[in-house]
């Protein structure tokens, strides 16, 4: 009896030990993605200056906007966007969640400096909050995304 009780806590802390070898795998790719999108507007202006690409400033509803889950889902989080937004942008995420009043200062700031009257609405910009293009939701494939992205910036 205590060799089978032995034998079944053996198995049990081995698949334990398996199962926690795959956690930090999935946690290396959320660390990438957060990454990948600030949400800090100082932190972004401060990296656009060091690397002087212009920043990709997606104003959105993200909870409650059905255009900005659909440009998400669609371009924002495929390989094809992220691979070129990468290389070329500074990402930065600006949510307004529908009621919420206590939303930083800077954040409210740069929405009123560039009117933004619906969601999803992206602005790029330069480092010193200049205005480069406005885009937002378009019926497009990533690839062709990243093209029409790359016409405004040129």
């Amino acid at each position: 009896m205590k060799k089978l009780l032995f034998l079944a806590l053996a198995i049990l802390s081995i698949s334990c030990q398996n199962n926690t070898n795959e956690a930090p795998k999935e946690t290396q790719k959320i660390v990438h993605e957060v990454k990948l999108w600030q949400t800090d507007i100082d932190k972004a202006l401060k990296m656009s200056t060091k690397s002087g690409k212009p920043i990709f400033a997606f104003f959105t509803g993200k909870e409650w906007c059905g255009w900005c889950k659909k440009l998400d889902k669609q371009v924002l989080t495929q390989e094809a966007f992220k691979s070129y937004a990468e290389e070329n942008l500074i990402l930065l995420e600006l949510d307004f969640p529908r009621g919420k009043r206590d939303l930083p200062a800077k954040q409210i700031e740069l929405a009123r400096k560039f009117n933004i009257k619906g969601y999803p609405t992206v602005i790029l910009m330069d480092a010193h909050t200049n205005h480069i293009a406005t885009t937002g939701y378009e019926a497009m494939s990533p690839e062709e995304y990243v093209s029409h992205l790359q016409s405004l910036l040129n």
